[in-house]
């Protein structure tokens, strides 16, 4: 038999393997959906049986979520600064981890945890006719990617509350409110991590949904909690400082109820009330 025939057999014989082999992994994926789709189902009933009502669509998976350890980066906390300030500022190091950021529309003071406070003058440039646009907008500006959560505003005056997102994930421990006079900026004060991108643990793997779910259960009875009805359950991070100076972000759910908030952990499924 010719070179050539063979070789186009071979070809072909390497092609059915590999289409072969596709629809194994396929046919495993769907039994996994399927799996996972039933302990759900069952989870649901288990909470229901117990007087809690659940819907489904309300809830989301921490799937891909996982430990990260944040060190803190002076140079985009610098950066974040130099844009709501609007001009280059030195950091001036207040000692205990905190470093102070002074410009002429204002100041801003950091600490290691991201715990941040500006207190800014009153300058024509902080009026606004929006001031959830305008704080939407520094926020870009400073590099921190976040979604408005509260907005209290009468002619001009109240506040604007954000949560900061990390990789399309809420920090739920992580919340910055601006506060306005009569359209006029005149300060912000909360926790914004300016911080590297963050390295892997090997801290555990991020429980399924339908363990979290009896988790919760199981502390909802535990602790005489009054619930009836969950209605939402949303993946993010809690964060916590260290003696070193570094910032862990958990991997956790934020479940809102009929009566209270929770914060469930997806790694070592304990349930804290949100304070």
């Amino acid at each position: 038999m010719a070179w050539g025939k063979v070789k186009n057999i071979m070809i072909l014989l390497l092609l059915l393997v590999n289409a072969f082999l596709l629809v194994l992994v396929g046919m495993r994926q769907g039994e996994s959906h399927r799996y996972q789709d039933a302990a759900l189902t069952q989870a649901i009933g288990v909470l229901e049986q117990n007087g809690i009502q659940v819907e489904a669509q309300s809830l989301g998976s921490a799937q891909g979520l996982y430990p990260q350890l944040m060190e803190r980066d002076l140079v985009r906390e610098r950066a974040l600064a130099a844009a709501l300030l609007g001009e280059e500022v030195e950091p001036e190091n207040q000692g205990g981890g905190l470093y102070r950021y002074l410009g002429s529309r204002g100041q801003v003071s950091i600490r290691a945890g991201g715990e941040l406070s500006a207190q800014l003058n009153p300058d024509a440039s902080w009026h606004t006719q929006d001031p959830q646009a305008q704080a939407a907008a520094l926020l870009e500006d400073m590099g921190v990617e976040a979604r408005q959560i509260d907005a209290q505003l009468d002619r001009g005056t109240g506040m604007v509350r954000f949560f900061q997102l990390w990789q399309g994930q809420p920090l739920f421990s992580c919340q910055v409110v601006f506060t306005y006079e009569q359209g006029r900026l005149t300060g912000l004060e909360g926790t914004l991590l300016a911080a590297n991108s963050g390295q892997g643990t090997e801290q555990g793997q991020t429980i399924t949904l339908p363990t979290a779910l009896l988790r919760f259960l199981d502390a909802v009875v535990r602790g005489g909690e009054v619930c009836s009805q969950i209605t939402a359950m949303q993946p993010g991070y809690l964060t916590a400082q260290s003696f070193s100076g570094s910032v862990s972000l958990a991997p956790a759910w934020r479940i809102g109820s009929d009566t209270a908030d929770y914060y469930l952990d997806a790694v070592t499924g304990e349930v804290t009330r949100v304070r």
